[in-house]
């Protein structure tokens, strides 16, 4: 038997990193970088004003200054978007807004709060320092300046980042498709007439949506009963698939068929039980560069199973540089984690109710 640590060692091991495509930047998000982003220019392009105010030259301010002693005349106003196209000159102030190109001729922004316009003219409340209140050229960043790594994991704020440099598309490692498949002639679908002797699949629907949580494509390729060759087929089927998950079928009972399968198949079986529970009826194994996951059929030791085994794979696929951390962040303890869905089995088991009972799976 195979404990925790040992299985997740294993599966990573033989679990590929994706290669790459290229996708819309907003479906980039959760994604990860494949390669790094550069600047392709300086941010911001040119010098522009970090606020309102007035943009004048340095050497025409004093102390003091008013239009009775030294005069500065507002000769226009350069606005965001819609730059002042001259010159500024000796004892020349242009009204100027935030984000506004700054005119030649002009080295220094007063700010709107530390100067008066009187009759056409500015009265300066406080001096400024030289080139204060103005976002120089480069600034920012310059061209060619690495301004995300690769491996950086695509959230609201690099998206951003992405946008401000204009980049519409980004190369992102792919998405895993992963092939999910319930076994057991006791199983039905939404499709069919309700039967007292038939469970509900819900496992295809909750491995499905973990999949999908963790930013995997789900495949749902329904239920198969308990037959060798039918199971054969639809795994055969699925191999295009960069992983396989079944659920239901791994233990050794008469009907449990998933380890008769795979030996046919000629999955290189890596591990199968562990030694905890829940969880213990657990095969791993590959063929080619495709990951085959045969998982418990009770619901609960499903997704624990999951958790701990299958989504660890599913970062390494999409190129998460530290897979370790990403799943202790987003799910706590990686040895004897204790999910929402461990709990509510914990607690059916104490009040007299089977776990499968609430979900609708009976090995």
């Amino acid at each position: 038997m195979t404990d925790l640590k040992k299985a997740q060692h294993l599966i990573l091991k033989s679990t590929p990193v994706l290669g790459k495509e290229s996708v819309p930047v907003l479906d980039a998000l959760k994604r990860v970088l494949v390669q790094d982003i550069t600047a392709m220019e300086a941010l911001p392009a040119a010098d522009i004003s970090a606020l309102d105010g007035y943009a004048v030259r340095y050497a025409d301010l004093f102390p003091g200054a008013s239009p009775n002693t030294h005069p500065i005349w507002i000769a226009g106003e350069s606005r965001a978007g819609s730059p002042y196209d001259r010159t500024v000159n000796e004892n020349q102030a242009i009204r100027i807004t935030t984000g506004a190109l700054i005119p030649d001729g002009a080295d220094t922004i007063i700010k709107q709060e530390d100067a008066i316009e009187e009759a056409g003219a500015l009265i300066c409340i406080r001096r400024p320092g030289y080139g204060e209140g103005i976002r120089f050229r480069g600034e920012s960043m310059q061209k060619g300046d690495v301004i995300l790594h690769a491996g950086t994991v695509l959230n609201p704020l690099e998206i951003g980042v992405l946008a401000s440099l204009r980049r519409a598309y980004v190369s992102v490692h792919r998405k895993p498709l992963v092939a999910i498949v319930s076994t057991g002639d006791e199983l039905s679908d939404f499709h069919e007439p309700y039967t007292s002797f038939k469970a509900m699949s819900s496992n295809l629907y909750a491995l499905a949506a973990q999949v999908k949580e963790t930013g995997g494509t789900p495949l749902c390729m329904g239920i198969v009963k308990d037959d060798i060759e039918a199971l054969q087929a639809i795994l055969d089927d699925a191999c295009h698939a960069d992983a396989i998950i079944t659920s239901g079928g791994s233990s050794k009972g008469k009907y449990d068929l998933i380890h008769q399968t795979f030996q046919d198949m000629d999955v290189n079986i890596r591990f199968s039980n562990r030694s905890e529970k829940p969880g213990k009826p657990t095969l791993f194994g590959t063929r080619g560069h495709t990951l085959f996951f045969s998982l418990p059929g009770n619901p609960y030791a499903s997704m624990l199973s999951f958790d701990q085994l299958v989504k660890p794979a599913l970062y390494k696929m999409m190129g998460h540089p530290d897979v370790f951390k990403v799943y202790c962040r987003l799910n706590g303890h990686f040895s004897g984690i204790d999910t929402f869905s461990e709990r509510n089995a914990k607690s059916a088991e104490r009040k007299g109710r089977a776990p499968h009972v609430l979900l609708g799976k009976t090995s």
